[in-house]
C-alpha cells in the first residue's frame, strides 16, 4: 500500500536514465533520405506486382492463342541447373568469387551500385546454360554492403554461397585462385575446372586505380586479364564492370570462343571490333597489293631514261 506523502518514482527513459545520451535529431535531409527510401521499398513492391500480374496476362493469352506460354526455359530447369552446379565435385567445378572486401572504400551510391552488380550477376548464372560455382566473400556482417543487401527481398535465398568475415584466401586453395585484373601480364586462356577465379567487386569510378591488382600480389596470388586486346579493338579504355567480366566468364566457360563472347557482352558504345576478320584481312592483302604496286612505279620513275638515236 502506498504511502501517503511520499512521491512516485519518475518514470525512467532512454532521456532521464543516468548514463545516456539523448539521440540527436535528424537533420532535413537525413528525414528527406528516410522518406525517400521507404517510398522506394514501396513503389518497388508495386513494380513487381505488376510485372507478375502481366507475366500472368501474357500466358493467359499464349494459351487461350494455342501458343507456348514460355519462351526461355522453365524456372525448374533454371533451378535444376542452379544445384546441378552448386553439387558438382571441386575439381570439375568453376568457381567465381566476387570479392566484397571494399566495404569503407566505397560512397553509399557505389555500394548500392555494386550490390546491384551482384544481383544482375545471379541473374546472369542462373539463367545461364552451365551455371558456374558463384561465391559472394568478404562481406562485413552487418557492414554497408550487408545492409544493401538486405534491402533486396529474398536475398537470402540466392543460390550463392555467401562468405561473411571471410575472405577468398581464407575459403580456396591460394594455388589455384587466379585474380583478373586489367594490369596483370599474363592473359586468360579458359576458365579452368578446379579453379577460383575473383572478380574485384569496386565500384570507385577509378579513384582507386590498380588496387585490386596490388592486394592479389600482396597476398601472392596468380593474376591475369581476359583477352580483350587480342581479339577486339575498342574506340574506349578496355574497363569492364563487374558482371560482364562475370559474363564473359560464363559464355566462355559454356564453350563459345572469346571474339564471339566479347561482341555479345561488351556493351556498343565501347564500339567493339573484332580483329583478323576476313573482310579486314582480304583488305590488308589488297592494302599491301596496292602498296607494293605504288613502290614498283616509284622504282621505276627513279631509273635513268636512256637517251634517244
Amino acid at each position: 500500500m502506498e504511502t501517503e506523502g511520499h512521491e512516485q518514482p519518475a518514470e525512467i527513459t532512454l532521456i532521464n536514465c543516468p548514463g545516456t545520451t539523448p539521440c540527436t535529431p535528424l537533420s532535413k535531409n537525413q528525414l528527406k533520405k528516410q522518406r525517400k527510401l521507404a517510398e522506394m521499398v514501396e513503389l518497388r513492391k508495386l513494380r513487381r506486382q505488376k510485372e507478375r500480374e502481366r507475366r500472368k496476362e501474357k500466358k493467359a493469352q499464349a494459351k487461350a492463342l494455342g501458343l507456348p506460354s514460355s519462351v526461355g526455359p522453365s524456372r525448374k530447369e533454371l533451378k535444376r541447373r542452379q544445384v546441378t552446379a552448386s553439387n558438382q565435385n571441386a575439381a570439375d567445378a568453376v568457381n567465381v568469387a566476387i570479392d566484397l572486401n571494399y566495404d569503407d572504400l566505397m560512397q553509399e551510391r557505389d555500394i548500392s551500385k555494386c550490390v546491384k552488380q551482384c544481383l544482375r550477376i545471379y541473374t546472369i548464372n542462373r539463367r545461364s546454360e552451365q551455371p558456374l560455382r558463384l561465391h559472394f566473400t568478404g562481406i562485413k556482417r552487418d557492414g554497408h554492403i550487408h545492409d544493401s543487401f538486405k534491402k533486396n527481398d529474398g536475398w537470402e535465398n540466392w543460390n550463392v554461397e555467401y562468405h561473411f568475415d571471410r575472405l577468398h584466401t581464407d575459403i580456396f586453395d591460394k594455388e589455384k585462385v587466379i585474380y583478373l585484373t586489367c594490369e596483370s601480364d599474363t592473359v586468360l586462356e579458359k576458365p579452368q575446372p578446379g579453379h577460383t577465379y575473383v572478380i574485384g567487386g569496386l565500384v570507385d569510378h577509378n579513384h582507386f586505380k590498380g588496387l585490386c591488382h596490388q592486394r592479389a600480389t600482396a597476398d601472392g596470388l596468380a593474376t591475369a586479364r581476359l583477352p580483350l586486346s587480342e581479339h577486339v579493338d575498342m574506340k574506349t579504355r578496355s574497363v569492364l564492370s563487374t558482371f560482364h567480366v562475370f559474363e564473359l566468364l560464363t559464355r566462355v566457360a559454356a564453350g563459345q570462343d572469346w571474339t564471339e563472347a566479347i561482341l555479345e557482352t561488351v556493351p556498343q558504345r565501347k564500339g567493339a571490333k573484332a580483329k583478323n576478320t576476313k573482310e579486314s584481312s582480304t583488305k590488308t592483302e589488297q592494302e599491301s597489293f596496292d602498296e607494293q604496286e605504288e613502290e614498283e612505279q616509284e622504282e621505276n620513275e627513279k631509273e635513268p631514261s636512256l637517251p634517244m638515236s
